[in-house]
């Protein structure tokens, strides 16, 4: 699709229509359904009231959720919680030592957790990526086996100490709520160490076994956590600098379905892909979370280690997002408390159109000279799917004019300042001057923000309409990449380059030949740059691969070519000898299989 100038496994066989799929082990004990069979254990949940994403409703955007009727109407944000419980948290003096010695440890240490009262043993250890050494600590708490409290073993206690007015998180949280999307439930807790106030911390919901109870999900879904900066959706990490996907539950089980669930994200053809995508991933939610990230202007999502769940009985994955506060919408207390919160971020968030793709890659090569670009790659390919693309932008519209409209955003926050503010007051970790500033600085970004999105609306609807496209790909020693001028107007090649890696800065420059509109030319990847011109230096993979078009004039300020916004990118599945894959009709963005042409 030329560009503008982010939950199933198994036995899916038919999921990859044009190869064989690898075969998914389903774990031990399930005869074949992902549920093991122990007595009374139903084959679908069944709560007896469900919110909007399909899991049971939470009464106050916190985490009592599984509650029958309460819960926010669609559109709606959540009541705001009416009491603020207590944690008080008491390690010894050593231990305490042990964990400000390194704190970018995941070593544990012995902890004893009060909640209102309530108290339990457990392991405690610093959390964060680059917040462990910052004043205010934030914990990740497991309670010893056997123990739980308010009937969770597993808590974040996040400080949120660079938010200054420890506003955003929460806000973004319940306005992924109020769109009915699936997300960590939150709520603002108070917390002590050792008998000394820490202050005003943001508890969020563990996604794991619990998270899969309170919301109605199959109790034995696997939980998969993307990899540390590493949420792109590709087959493997990047670089030594990436971790992999870590399995959160039914660790001991392989992870096959993963594997076969990311092989179809990279090796399929965009003919299939939506009808492959609503059945095998809850859609519904993944496009409303594209659509509000755009809102909240959620900018490091490639860190943000977010969860797929796959639910086995449903043969489906669903996307949960972590890290909510990785947003351009955060007030951030390490600056100057009067500067403006940026606004303007493009919407397609991590993705190969977003320009800050760029900003991220430049800044990162500085101390990684193989660091590659990261974006999501199926993030990518529903912004280039119409009819998808369209679906995002009805929910982000539904979005600016439900809750993220200025009356009903700016009425929330009131209610969430009513209940921080008092803490804040006394919070020994706070900045005043930036507390004093924090509300209306998230309201002015409301109003900011909308009036941005609303102006790019046109923008994101004419997305993949540049003249140049690519029309077929052939693969293998005989494959060629055809291009096709679908415009009004002459287009020259000599600026333009093709790449068989998205992500790869090598590409390959173009001949100087001039397309006439609705005129096509195929240029043979065939790896013999001796047979002429028009012939590049590589072929096309036939276990399925992708083909991009830049525009090598298109730098970046610093003069660096483009990692983002190609002119045309196109996805394909195995493609064996004998058949192409291309658009149906000149310049349509309906994609089919074909035998070879002459």
């Amino acid at each position: 699709m030329p560009q503008r100038c982010g939950w199933w496994v198994v036995a899916m066989v038919g999921l990859l229509a044009c190869g064989p799929a690898p075969v998914f082990v389903e774990p031990p004990g399930t005869n074949g359904t992902g549920v093991d069979p122990l007595p009374g254990n139903p084959e679908l949940p069944s709560p007896p009231q469900k919110g909007p994403d399909g899991g049971p409703s939470s009464p106050d955007g916190g985490l009592d959720a599984g509650i029958p009727d309460a819960g926010p109407r669609l559109g709606e944000f959540p009541p705001v919680q009416t009491r603020l419980p207590r944690f008080e948290l008491s390690i010894a003096p050593e231990d305490l030592a042990k964990l400000d010695a390194n704190p970018t440890s995941d070593d544990t240490v012995p902890v004893v957790v009060v909640l209102d009262g309530q108290s339990a043993r457990g392991q405690v250890r610093y959390r964060g990526a680059s917040t462990r050494t910052l004043p205010q600590k934030s914990f990740k708490i497991e309670l010893d086996s056997g123990h739980d409290l308010d009937d969770r073993d597993h808590f974040n206690l996040l400080a949120s100490w660079n938010d200054g007015g420890k506003l955003t998180e929460k806000f973004a949280v319940d306005l992924y709520t109020a769109m009915g999307l699936p997300v960590p439930g939150a709520q603002y807790v108070r917390v002590s160490l050792n008998g000394k106030d820490n202050g005003l911390y943001v508890d969020m919901e563990h996604v794991g076994k619990e998270y899969l109870q309170r919301h109605g999900r199959e109790r034995n879904a696997s939980v998969y956590r993307c990899g540390h900066r590493n949420c792109e959706m590709t087959l493997q990490p990047g670089g030594s600098y990436q971790g992999d996907f870590e399995k959160k539950t039914n660790e001991d089980v392989s992870r096959a379905d993963l594997d076969t669930f990311l092989t179809w994200v990279n090796r399929s053809d965009d003919a299939e892909f939506e009808a492959k995508l609503e059945r095998f991933v809850n859609v519904e939610a993944y496009l409303g979370n594209l659509a509000l990230d755009a809102l909240i202007s959620n900018n490091i999502v490639e860190d943000s280690r977010s969860y797929w769940i796959h639910e086995h009985l449903r043969d489906q994955w669903m996307y949960v997002p972590w890290d909510l506060n990785n947003a351009r919408m955060l007030y951030w207390r390490t600056w100057d408390e009067t500067y403006s919160i940026i606004s303007n971020r493009w919407p397609q968030a991590f993705t190969l159109y977003d320009p800050e793709v760029q900003q991220l890659w430049e800044q990162r090569q500085e101390d990684r000279p193989n660091q590659r670009p990261t974006w999501s790659l199926l993030a990518t390919r529903v912004w280039d799917r119409p009819a998808l693309r369209e679906r995002v932008l009805a929910k982000l519209e539904q979005a600016l004019e439900g809750p993220f409209s200025e009356a009903k955003a700016n009425a929330h926050i009131d209610a969430l300042w009513a209940v921080a503010s008092p803490e804040l007051a006394t919070d020994p970790y706070v900045s005043p001057t930036h507390v004093a500033r924090a509300r209306d600085s998230l309201k002015k970004y409301v109003r900011d923000r909308r009036a941005f999105l609303l102006k790019t609306l046109k923008t994101l609807r004419a997305h993949g309409t540049s003249p140049l496209v690519i029309h077929e790909v052939a693969a293998g020693s005989a494959g060629y990449v055809e291009l096709h001028n679908r415009g009004n107007t002459p287009v020259s090649l000599e600026h333009y380059e093709l790449t068989a890696d998205l992500r790869g800065t090598p590409r390959y420059r173009l001949p100087a030949l001039t397309l006439a509109p609705d005129q096509r030319v195929r240029i043979i990847a065939d790896g013999n740059t001796a047979a002429g011109p028009d012939h590049l230096p590589i072929t096309l993979s036939r276990q399925g691969g992708e083909v991009g078009l830049f525009d090598a004039r298109r730098v970046s300020q610093t003069g660096k070519p483009l990692v983002y916004a190609p002119e045309d990118a196109v996805y394909y599945g195995p493609l064996p000898a004998g058949q192409v894959y291309g658009r149906k009709t000149r310049g349509s963005e309906d994609f089919e299989r074909r035998p070879v042409s002459p």
